[in-house]
């Protein structure tokens, strides 16, 4: 199956790291349409002097609300090698927003954000981190029927 239909899924019904992934879709899917609808909303609260019409900010919203759709999807689905692809990129997305707001290219609430998101990110580490401990115990309490 490559789609799910279902957006809200019981809560456990999902892994561990698909749990942190899943409500992480929903706040980058919130965020991204407000960058895509209404971009002077986040303008604002990031203190940020701008023309609300920038193209590319409603462009990042647009791929905040396509990766949120990814996210969700994997989570629903279960799909393993992304929740660890997921934490590779969104670590080092973090690493580049906290570089900025150290050397002043952004505000620092960007770096705020930053930090959310890494502990969002850490969430999934360790959500896959207890799944595979789960599976290993699983794995060795079943009978060796082989002897």
């Amino acid at each position: 199956m490559y789609f799910s239909s279902r957006i809200f899924v019981p809560w456990g019904s999902l892994s561990h790291a698909g749990r942190s992934l899943y409500v992480w879709s929903f706040y980058i899917f919130a965020l991204g349409l407000t960058w895509l609808l209404v971009p002077q909303v986040f303008l604002t609260l990031a203190h940020e002097v701008a023309d609300a019409n920038l193209f590319w900010i409603r462009v990042a919203g647009a791929l905040l609300t396509s990766i949120a759709l990814m996210c969700h999807q994997s989570a629903v689905l279960d799909v393993r090698p992304f929740f660890a692809w997921a934490v590779l990129c969104r670590t080092f997305i973090v690493a580049v927003v906290i570089t900025c707001t150290l050397m002043g290219k952004c505000q620092a609430i960007s770096g705020y954000v930053a930090c959310i998101d890494f502990g969002a990110s850490m969430w999934t580490f360790f959500g896959l981190r207890r799944d595979r401990a789960e599976a290993l115990r699983r794995a060795s309490a079943k009978p060796n029927l082989a002897a």
